[in-house]
């Protein structure tokens, strides 16, 4: 059982580390400032998600770039969070007009509302770590990307 003095460090440190991704997520997407990533990523941060992973803040930045381009109007709302030591575990529920061309599918000007879970892990005060799952298949559908069966033999 954790002492006292112990308990209350690690309960700030989950507090601070709560406040970081709060902070992190309202300047990238509500305010669009990149330069936030250079100040809380870790150099060697690893980003992954099912289809992809990005090594380091330039990898992470291109990505972000990509995303920032072909969505604009973005609105990151946190719907949930929970810490736990060095991981905070986010809900979200982001909003954007797709109005740029997004790996060759060309911007449809419509909204789009998708629901991510992201999981950080935090070190020394930075990211150094996220894992992120959002509703892809929703965000295709919503921009009006035809999805097609492959057929099975």
């Amino acid at each position: 059982m954790l002492e006292t003095a112990e308990f209350k460090h690690l309960q700030e440190q989950e507090r601070r580390d709560k406040k970081l991704i709060e902070h992190v997520y309202d300047e990238l997407w509500n305010k669009r400032n990149i330069a936030v990533l250079d100040e809380y990523l870790a150099p060697n941060v690893v980003y992954s998600s099912p289809n992809m992973t990005c090594n380091g803040i330039e990898e992470y930045k291109n990505l972000y770039r990509m995303y920032a381009a072909a969505f604009e109007k973005s609105h990151l709302e946190i719907l949930d969070m929970v810490v736990s030591y060095d991981k905070v575990v986010s809900r979200v529920l982001f909003t954007c007009v797709h109005t740029g061309d997004l790996e060759g599918i060309p911007a449809s000007g419509k909204e789009v509302k998708m629901q991510a879970i992201s999981i950080c892990k935090i070190e020394h005060g930075k990211i150094a770590e996220e894992f992120e799952l959002f509703d892809e298949l929703g965000m295709m559908q919503q921009i009006g990307m035809e999805l097609h069966r492959k057929a099975v033999d």
